[in-house]
């Protein structure tokens, strides 16, 4: 499989990344600082997890189960949510914006003092993995979402311009060497959590 086109079509979803990152930042800035008037929400969330942690941590081993339970979530999650762009890009937008929050929402939560610590613990191990992966899978379900408005105008108005409909399917083109560089670098993030940050975690 070669990945040198895949990493040549990094150059031209620069604009991409870009506003990623900053929604990503926005929602988090949003969930760190405002996290009373979204707390239902962003509660409702975490409380979605807590019976799955509960059982690991019940478990035999729960670092495997842990390591199974991460990798299988953020594999299937990101490369589905690239497809799901297809959908207009709403699904992409949607994931960005509450990932966002939520990490703001639970650094919010810690003490004075620890939050430094929980996030070189607790977060970067792993994350500088994870975050830029299920970000740059957000980009090509966004960048597929605005192709779908483009094919739709397109439509609608014909014009002289590069079709959308062509555009897509280079990009789903892509998303074969994109979907397997997702899963492997997602793989060696889980193997990082369950590990690494386990550890320095209940240190």
């Amino acid at each position: 499989m070669n990945l040198r086109p895949l990493l040549t079509h990094f150059k031209e979803m620069k604009h991409y990344f870009i506003v990623v990152v900053l929604v990503f930042g926005f929602s988090f800035y949003l969930g760190w600082a405002n996290s009373g008037q979204y707390s239902h929400f962003l509660e409702g969330q975490l409380a979605g997890l807590k019976p799955t942690i509960n059982t690991i941590n019940a478990s035999d081993n729960p670092q495997l189960w842990l390591f199974v339970l991460i990798f299988l979530n953020n594999a299937i999650k990101s490369v589905v949510i690239v497809f799901t762009g297809l959908l207009l890009g709403i699904l992409p937008l949607f994931m960005i914006i509450a990932n966002g929050m939520i990490l703001g929402y639970v650094l919010s939560l810690q003490t004075n003092g620890s939050t430094l610590t929980v996030v070189l613990k607790g977060i970067l191990p792993h994350g500088i993995i994870e975050i830029p992966v299920i970000l740059i899978a957000c980009a090509y379900g966004l960048k597929l979402g605005m192709l779908v408005w483009k094919m739709g105008l397109q439509v609608a108005v014909p014009i002289e311009k590069k079709s959308a409909r062509l555009e897509i399917r280079r990009i789903l083109q892509l998303t074969k060497p994109l979907s397997v560089g997702i899963v492997i670098l997602l793989l060696f993030a889980a193997i990082i959590e369950s590990t690494l940050t386990y550890w320095l975690v209940h240190l």
